[in-house]
């Protein structure tokens, strides 16, 4: 091979290897552009407090990610033990609320039985004591008569008696339950009425007492932990009509 052929086929080599490659594919031409930028010596050239302050600002940024990593790893992991708590408080407050709503349920029960015996227990008071006025004024008139009823008398007197005094103690201790209970007979008798607690039934024209006042209750009100528990059902007065002559 003579001289000449072989400066030839160096040159072409030369002038291949020396080509500009094309771009590789899948690379942005943006990034391509700062590679390249950055291959040039006053792209290179950096002194050390540059250099210093970039390692101080990454490091700073490594330190700030990996904390906020950790805070957010924390925050997931508590994250189902709060709701599991949320939750069984939630489910303990109902459990709370509806175990005092039975209990309020259950005392407004036995608290109505209370009252309702001792209605029955006051008509039958009232309608013994009616009796012993009665048979008080449907007294014998003869002597005769008088003689052989005096005994039984004296016994129908005893057993009304026993009667009134049984009634008597047997209201007594349901006061006492009703007051143990916190409720409390509303007062109405020759009281002003209040239609919030008392119904009125029936009305009288009196001229002995001012307009709107009770003058016979029919069935007791009671109150009970500061509310109307059952409202008291009242005769009241009204304005008597002015004769004119």
């Amino acid at each position: 091979m003579s001289r000449e052929e072989i400066l030839r086929r160096f040159e072409s080599w030369l002038d291949t290897a020396l080509a500009a490659e094309p771009p590789p594919g899948g690379i942005d031409a943006e990034l391509l552009a700062a590679i390249d930028a950055g291959d040039r010596p006053e792209a290179r050239s950096c002194d050390s407090y540059a250099l210093w302050s970039a390692m101080t600002a990454l490091s700073q940024e490594v330190k700030l990610q990996g904390r906020t990593f950790k805070e957010l790893n924390e925050t997931l992991g508590a994250q189902p033990r709060r709701i599991a708590e949320e939750v069984r408080a939630s489910y303990a407050e109902r459990e709370r609320e509806i175990q005092r709503e039975t209990e309020r349920r259950c005392r407004k029960d036995a608290l109505n039985a209370l009252i309702d015996l001792r209605d029955r227990m006051g008509r039958g008071l009232e309608s013994v004591r009616k009796g012993e006025a009665e048979m008080m004024r449907a007294g014998p008139t003869g002597w005769l008569t008088r003689v052989f009823a005096k005994p039984v008398r004296e016994q129908a007197a005893g057993t009304i008696a026993a009667l009134t005094r049984g009634y008597e103690l047997a209201l007594e201790r349901l006061d006492q339950a009703l007051d143990e209970g916190n409720a409390t007979e509303i007062r109405c008798l020759g009281e002003r009425f209040d239609p919030r607690r008392m119904n009125a039934i029936d009305r009288q024209a009196s001229s002995e007492v001012p307009e709107g006042t009770v003058l016979e209750v029919y069935r007791s009100g009671y109150e009970w932990n500061g509310e109307i528990f059952r409202t008291a059902q009242v005769k009241v007065s009204s304005k008597a009509e002015t004769q004119h002559e």
